[in-house]
């Protein structure tokens, strides 16, 4: 088997109240299906999760898809330095088909999507490999924008597919 070369696939980030962050990476070829005896979990069918490995200020996840040829495709994100400080421990992942969703607890009550978009701070940074794939995660396709009544350039975000339901409230959910 030739090296792969992994797939950094394209992503959303959005802040879902003062306390979490939801990721979306798209993974087109990702199939789910449900699991016993919890039926609302779903886990991939065609893919196995590698790697994923929540630190203090950063996140690293990896995914080895079986497609349709029968090819394997490795989709891999590393995340080395978040705006801030996380839980890991409360950190989780969600798989529906096409993608996943990775939930970030914050330490701290501030927004991170100002430090992600300004041109001034380091953002989010994303660790560069020279063995990654120039292949982009999905076809070119024209991006479905919603108005978030902010001044420009920021009122036009991508919209991501709807987060999965949550299992359960938390006691943390509560607090924010």
């Amino acid at each position: 088997m030739a090296d792969l070369k992994p797939i950094v696939p394209s992503f959303v980030v959005q802040e879902e109240g003062s306390r979490k962050v939801l990721v979306y990476l798209n993974i087109p070829e990702l199939k789910v299906k449900r699991t016993f005896p919890n039926f609302i979990k779903q886990i991939p069918i065609n893919g196995e999760q590698r790697i994923l490995n929540f630190q203090n200020q950063s996140f690293t996840f990896t995914l080895n898809i079986q497609t349709k040829n029968k090819e394997t495709k490795i989709y891999s994100l590393s995340i080395a330095r978040l705006p801030g400080e996380i839980q890991p421990e409360r950190c989780s992942i969600k798989y529906q088909r096409g993608g996943c969703w990775i939930t970030l607890n914050k330490i701290e009550r501030m927004s991170w999507m100002n430090r992600i978009c300004d041109d001034l701070t380091p953002g989010l940074d994303i660790q560069e490999n020279d063995n990654q794939n120039t292949e982009v995660s999905a076809p070119v396709e024209d991006i479905q924008l919603r108005n978030t009544n902010m001044p420009a350039p920021f009122n036009l975000v991508p919209l991501a597919p709807p987060p999965p339901p949550s299992q359960t409230p938390t006691a943390l959910n509560s607090q924010a």
